[in-house]
């Protein structure tokens, strides 16, 4: 019996008529329905358009009206699925610091929504540091759309050789340089393209992506996030 990735107890997969006779394989649950349910989902009418920040309205929160000062060529728009709060942390903990790799499996329904609403667009996953990679072992992103079995496409290279993120505070990531560049012979202009990162929290990598890709002619550059 499968047992719940987060708590360990075992898990039951109960179908509803539909599913029952639906003849199609279901998706094994990994994780409980009460350690789920400990991750609070973002509503959107409550979150900033710019960012997915939850709070009362839609409004753009200050931090986004400042972007969209520093950016005017770039349209200010993100979505988040769950607020960073304890349950998200230790979740990311385990995963991407400990390296449980199982855990990529946990948010596999929210992943598959993104493709099937956007089939027409390339998801693209961040990268990550050649730093990062040969101590992690992996790419967090990559193996969370692997998971869910979504396709993605390597468009962007990683070449920051500075401190990590992680060790970072608010202003030194606000002010960071340029951590990306184009992979070679990898131009898709044509194509509507999907930015994906583990966590939003200042915005600052996920814009220099996008206002990297507005300058080499990208049109439609969008991005979304697990947790902010």
């Amino acid at each position: 019996m499968h047992k719940c990735l987060l708590c360990q107890i075992p898990l039951t997969n109960s179908l509803t008529i539909k599913e029952l006779f639906s003849f199609q394989r279901q998706q094994v649950p990994v994780v409980c329905s009460k350690c789920l349910g400990t991750f609070i989902r973002i509503k959107k009418e409550k979150s900033c358009l710019g960012c997915s920040r939850p709070q009362k309205d839609q409004e753009y929160c200050p931090d986004c009206l400042k972007w969209q000062k520093w950016y005017p060529e770039l349209k200010i728009e993100h979505t988040a699925f769950f607020e960073y709060e304890e349950s998200f942390k230790n979740w990311l903990h385990r995963y991407k610091f400990q390296g449980d790799i199982r855990l990529s499996q946990i948010f596999i329904s929210e992943i598959q929504q993104v493709f099937r609403q956007n089939r027409d667009a390339c998801i693209v996953p961040l990268p990550i540091s050649l730093t990062s990679k040969e101590e992690r072992g992996f790419n967090q992103c990559e193996e969370v759309l692997r998971a869910a079995k979504v396709p993605y496409v390597h468009l962007l290279e990683n070449i920051y050789t500075g401190e990590k993120q992680s060790e970072k505070d608010r202003q030194e990531r606000l002010h960071m340089r340029q951590p990306f560049q184009i992979r070679p012979n990898c131009l898709l202009l044509d194509q509507k393209i999907i930015l994906f990162d583990d966590v939003y929290t200042t915005g600052r990598t996920i814009l220099h992506a996008k206002q990297l890709l507005a300058s080499v002619g990208y049109k439609e550059v969008s991005s979304f996030t697990l947790g902010r």
